[in-house]
């Protein structure tokens, strides 16, 4: 029976072969095609089972393998939701806000907790200092301007001597006028300078210094502040 089946196939491709177009097939495409007509021919024996899937075999694979990736993808998903959960939320800060309500005395600004230094007020005037009998010389602003002059005591408060030295600490001066219109102080040699003062203190003793800035006789005063900084440290000082 199989040698007459078999028989009958190539007759059949013999006989097409002649009458039909001939189109290329791979080795792959010729196994199956092979297989299908085997199919055909032996699908009434019943010792025969056929090696291909039926159509309706392939859609249901295909279907099966559809589920089985939108599971994993499902699963996926869940555990990811399942893990940002279990993290923690950082409280949000305001950082900038935290450093604006931090507030440095002016030995903290400095960095020496050997001396306490205040803020004791402030003057204008047209020349400095008043009595030029008693100093080698003196400061003049410029035509159409005026100092104004900030006062600071420093009092050792240790029980013992020692030297309050500014000119190497990078410490900044700035005089804000209605919030926004800056000076800087004038440099001067005045020992008493605040801005490189270097002078030995004796325990328990206070000396004043002084900051000089040259500021127009026109401008409004009605709002004053000192700003002194150094590296992260600022504190602000309220003139008027």
């Amino acid at each position: 029976m199989k040698r007459l089946l078999v028989l009958f196939i190539c007759i059949v491709m013999i006989t097409l072969t002649g009458c039909m177009k001939a189109y290329p097939l791979s080795d792959a495409q010729t196994d199956i095609v092979a297989e299908y007509m085997a199919g055909i021919l032996l699908k009434d024996d019943k010792e025969y089972r056929p090696s291909l899937l039926s159509q309706q075999e392939l859609i249901d694979i295909q279907e099966e393998e559809r589920k089985e990736k939108e599971e994993k993808t499902e699963k996926k998903e869940k555990l990811e939701q399942d893990e940002a959960k279990s993290i923690p939320k950082e409280e949000p800060t305001n950082q900038s806000s935290d450093k604006q309500n931090i507030h440095y005395t002016l030995s903290e600004v400095i960095g020496d907790s050997n001396f306490d230094i205040k803020y004791t007020g402030y003057k204008l005037a047209n020349t400095y200092p008043d009595d030029e009998t008693n100093s080698l010389f003196s400061i003049d602003p410029r035509k159409d301007y005026q100092l104004l002059v900030v006062d600071f005591t420093i009092e050792n408060v240790t029980d013992q001597l020692h030297k309050i030295d500014l000119r190497n600490e990078n410490i900044q001066f700035q005089l804000d006028i209605n919030v926004g219109t800056v000076y800087k102080p004038l440099l001067t040699l005045l020992e008493n300078n605040f801005q490189y003062i270097e002078m030995d203190v004796e325990a328990g003793v206070k000396i004043p210094a002084v900051l000089i800035f040259e500021v127009s006789k026109d401008i409004d005063m009605s709002n004053i502040n000192l700003i002194i900084s150094k590296e992260s440290k600022t504190e602000i000082i309220k003139i008027k």
